[in-house]
């Protein structure tokens, strides 16, 4: 069942997508500015060069897709296939890259083909989130921080290459100097880093306090219980793909995080992916996720407006 509770929707009537975006591209940046989350709806569109052609006509600037986090294949210029993961698998809510020291301000998804079952791109309201995680969880989060743990190349999850989209250590070496990531070469050609960042944020044009992190997603209690024993069995504690812990690097407890997560279902508004929609998210205000789902789904997106935590981001 749809619920665009929040969500600005508006409709094409039949138009063919690019001399809609066109026409209407202030339309869209005011919405967009306003409410946070813009589907336009009921365009005609010819799949990946329309949707390219539309990011164009909005004022896109892609951005390319480094220190990457899950597995995409970039169709065009930065336009990238949604998260790759099996079709049975859900991606919990969080904003893009907010585990970094820089992040897209704005996203793009488009629709080419949509689902046989389920397959939602859920959107949350975060700074509504916020309002409903309790005030002892926000005070810990907030006082300790979060401390980000990556680890590449040990067969599970992402190889360095392709999470830094570099040929050589050095490149790794300069990226993680430059954006204050610390990093550690191991044995068997394998990379941990680590980064100490806030668990909240404000909006740069709202002023908005906001949950801005990845304390879901990375968090252990985010795979299923017998997947988790396995990683950990296999890997060790400190060997995971992806972990976040306190900043003082205590565990996060899974009570903590379920609290959290219980927010996100409360505030979390879902609709059913038509061909040819088009949604534009502010990644600042906007949590997304993906629902398990059945047959061919294609989700596109894009990413522009970097946004830094500090100058030494790129």
């Amino acid at each position: 069942m749809d619920d665009l509770t929040g969500i600005t929707v508006i409709e094409a009537a039949g138009a063919g997508l690019q001399p809609f975006v066109r026409e209407h591209a202030r339309e869209i940046g005011e919405e967009t500015a306003a409410s946070g989350a813009v589907l336009i709806r009921g365009a005609r569109a010819g799949g990946e060069e329309d949707f390219q052609g539309a990011l164009t006509a909005l004022g896109f600037e892609p951005l390319e897709y480094t220190e990457r986090s899950t597995p995409r294949t970039e169709v065009g210029d930065g336009v990238f296939t949604s998260t790759e993961y099996p079709a049975r698998q859900v991606i919990p809510q969080h904003c893009e890259s907010s585990y970094a020291d820089a992040w897209p301000g704005r996203l793009a998804f488009f629709c080419v083909t949509p689902a046989d079952s389920g397959g939602a791109t859920p959107v949350t309201d975060v700074a509504q989130v916020l309002e409903d995680i309790p005030a002892d969880v926000i005070d810990a989060v907030e006082t300790r921080g979060l401390r980000y743990v990556r680890n590449y190349g040990n067969g599970v999850g992402l190889d360095w290459r392709d999470a830094f989209q570099a040929a050589s250590r050095e490149q790794v070496d300069r990226f993680c100097a430059a954006g204050g990531l610390e990093r550690e070469w191991l044995d068997d050609d394998c990379l941990r880093t680590v980064r100490r960042a806030p668990a909240l944020a404000v909006h740069p044009r709202t002023g908005r306090r906001i949950w801005f992190n990845h304390l879901v997603l990375f968090h252990q209690s985010s795979l299923p219980a017998g997947t988790r024993e396995a990683l950990v069995d296999m890997l060790g504690e400190d060997r995971l793909p992806n972990d976040v812990l306190f900043g003082d690097g205590t565990p996060v407890p899974d009570d903590l995080v379920a609290a959290v997560r219980s927010a996100f279902e409360r505030r979390s508004r879902r609709f059913d992916w038509r061909r040819d929609d088009l949604l534009v998210l502010d990644n600042m205000r906007w949590s997304h996720g993906r629902e398990a789902f059945t047959g061919e789904r294609r989700i596109l997106v894009s990413m522009t407006g970097l946004i830094s935590r500090s100058p030494a981001a790129r």
